[in-house]
């Protein structure tokens, strides 16, 4: 028994030095220590081996601060603001405790500590933390900019009160990646992606936000994460192994997704699940039971387990044979819970509760498993709750989903708000995010308070909390960070939530990626049993578990990815990656990349937001001597033309149009429309007019036309580009002419009769980025591409090569 509390003792050191090293942002907010974050690591580490859920020598417990003022035979361990009066201090100054001398002795810090901590009234975290104001009120729903804005206050509080300061706002490409991986589980299309950053609303997050919740991948992405926090799948490593309980599993995945997906609240959805009833062919909630259990079998303490810790943020598995060593639960709250899943009617498998006494209805005999108080009778009673007292019913997972999803339930929606913003952000607000308990608080304490109140408020509405969080600026941050920065500090920031974390995609989102990317919705990388190489295992019999086989990290967590070794030379290597996209085959790629065509009225260019002083309109090709009526220039979300006179811009071009009084250069920019508003350059074909904004800005679009009245079409510009350039020397192209369409697009090519051109070229290339990398190359990357291309006898083959070596960036694989 010793060597095993020894043993739990250097595990739990372990965890609790990481759980509380996320607690670190809480040191800035006081100088004095707290219980939680500064005296538990200690004690933990160095003595509930001996005072702890497993041992209490001398009666003595140090796992809450209760049962530390109660003390133990020898009375009270501590007396608040008197260390020089308290036991505890007293032995731990004298190296009495630890006892033992192949104990190690506590360091003079730690002394320290603990001495500070008894002197200065026993602090906790948790105390300070109780009267915290969520800043909105939890008896109502809010908009969902409404709760945005209050998570952004809560955050923007913390940050400014720990001296940190916040990362940028995310630019759009960030943004659509970012918010298309986690809400959809894959990167947006190329037209997706296009047409996003084209559109400039200044409430077009938002929008997108609101479309791609109520697209059936939404619910189909949130689905299968849930199943595989329920259980990430156990992948075989071999063909011969069957398809259960992976289908099973998938099929809950989707159950779930539809449920997602209908805007079906938790409330009903936890219900389903944990009162299920019937064959699992009807219902594919029953293989959660399964799932949890030991052994594909169901076992009431496994619902229990599993009850606490998905639906309530608890872990009890510590607490299955004897009173938890570090936590505050007792064996027999463990046993009270799982009486509640003991007993079941109907199609539901009854359940063995182990040897001893025949149990009650509403009762629960602790099976022969258990460590300590095997045969004991154990009444069902809700955690930290009263007895429930049973009448005739022999299934009690009703009243136990009835009292876990009421209003006033502490677990409930703090569970699920909690795991939503780990999803969001790679961690809780409190972690893990399975132990909420007042020992191991908040980061953000009014922050968990404020979501789980909205989301009971709004009735347990998952679309609402995403619509909240996905719009709040604390999710619309960077990952960027400036590059030298401190990697404490840079730490420091983001578990403040003051910067977006990198993460890498999931093997389900690499998997969706790469269908799009292929053009192949069924995507296949087994190899046959006649082509695998010595020491390759056959395929397992589907694509998909085939791939989660190759990507996933391991077999007991095959969901996440890592892009390590071994994952790396399947996509630099794997034949049918090397073999490019179904889309490349047909030579064809979607006209949405082009404009419309050049129209004499009004035409509008946009293109990647840049910082630019000058603004250059080159025309290239023209009917005669070309005319512009009106050069605008607009920032990104804006309506306000930057590039009129009366801003303080001033016009200027390559030549004017001598012995005409009008269309001379103010014409450009005096705000005046129609043919004698207008300048017309002295060259015929060509020339350039040129903007000069009063100030260096954000730029993103440009509106131009021949005659706006519509009343003159020759002298249009039929080729062009449009540059921009910060010092009027050094220039980047932002759009031209060949991103307009011409006539209409062959939506059924034969690819035997389609010549890529090098124009064509430039088109796929662009395309390969939108549709991998959501964003649209740069010049030199278009000039590379471009010239790799070019230099190939096949180009279909050279822009598969491009796309094989987009995927393979580092860039692709990541959710910024």
């Amino acid at each position: 028994m010793l060597m095993y509390a020894a043993r739990l003792t250097s595990i739990a050191a372990q965890v609790m030095t990481v759980v509380f090293s996320l607690l670190a942002p809480l040191a800035v907010l006081a100088e004095q220590p707290l219980l939680e974050r500064d005296v538990l690591p200690i004690l933990t580490k160095n003595c509930m081996g001996c005072h702890g859920g497993i041992r209490q020598q001398g009666g003595l417990d140090l796992r809450t601060l209760p049962a530390m003022l109660a003390g133990g035979d020898s009375g009270p361990a501590i007396e608040p603001s008197h260390a020089d009066k308290s036991e505890l201090w007293k032995r731990i100054a004298s190296d009495e405790m630890p006892e033992g001398d192949d104990r190690e002795k506590l360091t003079a810090e730690h002394k320290a500590i603990i001495k500070a901590w008894i002197d200065a009234g026993l602090p906790t975290a948790s105390e300070r933390q109780q009267n915290v104001d969520p800043l909105l009120p939890a008896d109502k729903q809010h908009q969902p900019q409404e709760v945005a804005d209050a998570i952004d206050q809560h955050i923007d509080r913390f940050l400014a009160a720990a001296e940190l300061k916040p990362v940028p706002h995310s630019d759009d490409v960030e943004f659509l990646r970012r918010i298309y991986l986690d809400l959809t589980g894959r990167v947006p299309t190329a037209g997706q992606a296009a047409e996003f950053l084209h559109n400039n609303d200044t409430d077009k997050r938002a929008k997108l936000i609101d479309s791609l919740l109520a697209t059936p991948a939404f619910g189909n992405q949130f689905g299968r994460t849930w199943c595989d926090w329920v259980c990430p799948p156990e992948l075989p490593s071999t063909g011969n192994a069957g398809d259960q309980p992976h289908q099973q599993a998938r099929d809950f995945g989707k159950w779930l997704g539809a449920k997602f997906a209908a805007d079906e609240p938790w409330d009903k959805i936890t219900r389903d699940i944990l009162t299920v009833q019937g064959e699992i062919k009807d219902n594919p909630q029953v293989i959660f039971f399964a799932l949890v259990g030991q052994d594909a079998k169901t076992t009431a303490d496994g619902s229990a387990r599993a009850a606490a810790s998905l639906f309530m943020g608890v872990q009890l598995q510590c607490a299955r044979c004897h009173d938890d060593p570090y936590r505050d639960w007792s064996q027999q709250e463990h046993w009270a819970l799982s009486a509640f899943f003991g007993r079941s009617e109907g199609d539901f498998k009854k359940i063995e509760v182990g040897k001893g006494p025949s149990a009650k209805p509403g009762e629960i005999a602790i099976p022969g498993s258990a460590f300590k108080n095997v045969g004991v009778t154990v009444p069902a009673a809700f955690l930290r709750g009263e007895k429930f007292e049973t009448k005739d019913s022999d299934d009690l997972r009703g009243p136990f989903v009835d009292w876990l999803t009421a209003k006033d339930n502490p677990y409930f929606a703090r569970s699920f708000a909690n795991r939503l913003w780990f999803y969001l952000f790679s961690r809780g607000i409190v972690n893990p995010i399975d132990d909420l308990r007042e020992l191991n608080p908040p980061s953000h304490p009014g922050l968990i308070k404020l979501l789980a109140g909205e989301f009971a408020a709004s009735g347990y509405d998952v679309k609402h909390l995403f619509r909240c969080v996905c719009n709040s600026r604390a999710y619309q941050r960077t990952s960027w960070i400036e590059p030298g920065t401190d990697e404490q500090l840079r730490g420091a920031v983001t578990t403040a939530f003051g910067r977006m974390p990198l993460r890498v995609m999931t093997a389900d989102m690499l998997y969706d990626s790469l269908r799009l990317a292929y053009g192949d919705p069924n995507l296949d990388l087994r190899t046959t049993v006649k082509h695998a190489t010595v020491g390759m295992s056959a395929a397992v019999a589907d694509p998909y578990l085939e791939f989660q086989r190759r990507f996933g990290t391991n077999e007991e967590d095959a969901t996440d990815f890592t892009h390590g070794v071994a994952q790396m030379l399947t996509m630099i290597n794997h034949p049918r990656l090397l073999a490019g996209s179904n889309a490349l085959d047909a030579g064809y790629f979607p006209d949405f990349l082009r404009f419309p065509p050049v129209d004499p009225r009004r035409n509008e260019d946009l293109f990647p937001a840049v910082k630019a002083r000058f603004v250059r309109f080159t025309v290239e090709q023209a009917d005669g001597q070309p005319c512009l009526d009106e050069l605008e220039v607009y920032a990104p979300g804006s309506d306000t033309n930057l590039a009129l006179a009366s801003s303080g811009a001033e016009a200027s071009a390559s030549s004017l149009l001598p012995n005409y009084d009008i269309y001379q250069i103010p014409h450009l920019n005096d705000g005046k429309h129609g043919n004698a508003h207008s300048w017309i350059s002295n060259e015929v074909g060509g020339g350039w007019a040129q903007i000069k904004l009063a100030a260096s800005a954000e730029v993103n679009r440009v509106v131009w036309g021949r005659d706006r009245e519509g009343k003159y079409k020759d002298r249009l510009a039929q080729q062009y580009r449009i540059e921009v350039s910060l010092d009027g020397k050094v220039w980047t192209r932002g759009s031209d002419s060949s991103r307009r369409s011409v006539g209409q697009p062959d939506n059924k090519p034969d690819p035997s009769k389609i010549v890529l051109t090098p124009a064509k070229h430039a088109l796929a290339i662009e395309w390969l980025y939108l549709n991998t990398l959501s964003r649209r190359p740069t010049e030199l990357e278009t000039a590379e591409a471009m010239n790799y291309v070019e230099q190939m006898s096949d180009s279909r083959a050279a822009l598969n090569g491009v796309l094989w070596m987009l995927i393979n960036r580092s860039e692709y694989v990541l959710v910024r």
